[in-house]
């Protein structure tokens, strides 16, 4: 393995590639702010350009982006799973919209992982997870008036009707629990078919995208000690970070049915490993 950053982070734990726009995004809650570096490849050789600020006021955790460039995170401590679209990126906006928070929703319980997929957005709880949910998915774009995370402020004077406006939103809200099983959880991918998701200690576990009861996760492995990051290669293969026993394991996802018990395969050891992104460059 290959040091990609070796400066500008204190702890860093979630990872996210866009690999379209070439672009590492890395979740560090010390930093109270969303950042990104540009990814350059040749041949073997990966490195990156200088850091750039994503949202500001914000402690991430995790962090995940889809095809068009929309980044997703979650804000542990404040409870929210939030945004910053790739229009407000493009135009330099830092300030991200909460979408979903533990104020209005009662599935939001200190927020870890995220994982997205075309329609909706999955997060796994760190607290309450056996009664709010261990794992939730939600509509990306769910029936409610999207707020900002700060008032509009002009010329150093807090918008009053603006932010009356931005705070005003209706109760619908599409939200499922894929499962209640783990009272707290790390780190979330998904395949074509399945999320898995790992708890706090030894397990790892997978539900269907579409699982629609409670008793429909299955134990993929115990045979973790602290797993943390969670990451899909858009193929066959499944890797998970083991912070306790400094490496990453990997195991076939391409299974028509979940099933226990399945056999993991050292990839790569790294002290503390925690956060994994998997990147493919297009180019090539």
């Amino acid at each position: 393995m290959r040091i990609l950053i070796n400066t500008g982070l204190t702890y860093p734990q979630g990872l996210a590639v866009d690999e379209y726009r070439q672009m590492l995004y890395v979740a560090d809650p010390s930093m109270g702010k969303l950042v990104r570096f540009p990814l350059r490849s040749s041949e073997d050789a990966l490195t990156v350009g200088a850091m750039e600020t994503v949202a500001t006021n914000v402690e991430v955790r995790a962090v995940a982006v889809d095809g068009v460039g929309n980044v997703w995170f979650t804000d542990e401590s404040q409870q929210r799973v939030m945004r910053v679209t790739a229009k407000m990126i493009e135009s330099g906006m830092k300030t991200p919209q909460i979408v979903y928070s533990a104020s209005e929703n009662e599935e939001v319980r200190s927020p870890g992982g995220i994982a997205l997929d075309s329609f909706f957005v999955y997060w796994l709880n760190k607290a309450e997870g056996q009664t709010a949910g261990s794992i939730i998915k939600g509509t990306q774009n769910p029936d409610t008036t999207i707020i900002s995370a700060a008032p509009t402020v002009t010329n150093g004077t807090s918008n009053a009707t603006s932010a009356l406006l931005a705070t005003s939103r209706r109760t619908s809200v599409s939200l499922t629990g894929l499962g209640y099983n783990a009272e707290k959880c790390y780190g979330v991918c998904l395949s074509q078919r399945n999320a898995f998701y790992t708890d706090e200690f030894k397990n790892i576990y997978g539900v269907p995208r579409t699982a629609t009861a409670r008793n429909e996760v299955v134990t993929i492995s115990t045979a973790f000690q602290e797993p943390r990051g969670c990451a899909y290669d858009g193929d066959s293969t499944v890797y998970v970070t083991d912070k306790a026993q400094n490496a990453i394991f990997s195991f076939a996802a391409n299974m028509e049915q979940l099933l226990p018990g399945r056999s993991m395969t050292k990839a790569a050891e790294l002290q503390g490993a925690f956060g994994v992104a998997v990147y493919t460059n297009l180019d090539l």
